[in-house]
């Protein structure tokens, strides 16, 4: 579900933006509706254990806000960024380098196995993605490139502090999720704050407050990037909370081929056959990593 979401989350960003989408009023209105639905969806359930944890000054609520700024905030910043400065190719590809820096932190923080078999299967999938994302042409490097190799560290190192926080704690994984938006707010004011110098890119602060005013083409894409926002936090964490980091962000190299699927379904793209040798090849590791004892290691 978490690889489903985000590849629906990859598509609407890069429409948002091909529709003229500001990175600053895009990124804020989509957080605010992600908290939004987990504010309806499953804070009702964890709230009494999400108030207990920080009421009773526990250093874990303010690691976990840590962990969650990096992973949620300075992540999707550079996300969003990388996405509007680059290819749609390029980017497909290089989000998917957040298994090579998830694997390397996890063996580094949590002392997770590196094995023979997990470099394998880590390398299948990194080809396969090339193959399907670039139909094995050379990628040419642009700027927005280095915020998406940013993001990939971020979203790498936060997620793997959060599962070594986590790991063995009675906490819900709902709870540390519904904390996400909230971290995330420091990172939108500092981004709003460079806003003022770089506001033809970001957008300046009078666009951010008209939010509302969206053009409707960019308010539909802006929504529907905040919705599978929250639904890939709540899936990522739920994840986490009874796999290893690893098994989790190499089950997510599937996102490519579901990226694909919708893009040939409602984009009436094409695919050859280099392209349909890469999605197998990813499919294949994902199947052999499923029945693997990655899971666990």
């Amino acid at each position: 579900m978490f690889s489903i979401f985000w590849a629906l989350q990859i598509i609407f960003a890069k429409l948002g933006f091909n529709a003229g989408a500001h990175v600053l009023p895009f990124l804020l209105v989509s957080t605010i509706i992600a908290f939004s639905v987990l504010l309806v969806w499953i804070f009702p359930r964890v709230k009494n254990q999400f108030h207990r944890l920080y009421a009773e000054k526990n250093p874990l609520f303010w690691k976990l806000y840590l962990a969650n700024g990096i992973q949620a905030g300075f992540g999707t910043c550079f996300a969003l960024v990388g996405i509007a400065l680059t290819d749609a190719i390029n980017a497909g590809f290089l989000v998917k380098l957040t298994t090579v820096t998830t694997i390397i932190f996890a063996w580094l923080i949590l002392k997770e196995r590196m094995s023979l078999l997990k470099v394998i299967i880590v390398f299948m999938m990194l080809f396969g993605a090339y193959l399907l994302t670039t139909q094995a042409q050379m990628l040419i490097p642009q700027t927005g490139d280095l915020f998406i190799l940013g993001a990939c560290v971020c979203w790498s190192l936060g997620t793997v502090l959060v599962r070594m926080f986590l790991k063995d704690r009675p906490i819900e994984a709902d709870v540390v999720t519904f904390q996400k938006p909230l971290a995330s707010v420091p990172v939108i004011l500092g981004l709003a704050g460079i806003s003022i110098v770089f506001s033809s890119f970001l957008g300046d602060l009078n666009q951010v407050f008209d939010c509302c005013q969206l053009p409707s083409n960019q308010a539909v894409y802006t929504v529907l990037n905040g919705f599978c926002m929250a639904m890939a936090w709540i899936y990522i964490y739920r994840t986490l909370k009874v796999s290893t980091a690893s098994y989790m962000t190499m089950m997510s190299m599937v996102t490519p081929v579901i990226v694909t699927v919708l893009a040939v379904v409602f984009l009436d793209e094409s695919l050859i056959g280099i392209q349909v040798v890469g999605a197998g090849m990813i499919i294949l590791s994902g199947i052999i990593v499923y029945f693997s004892d990655i899971a666990y290691a």
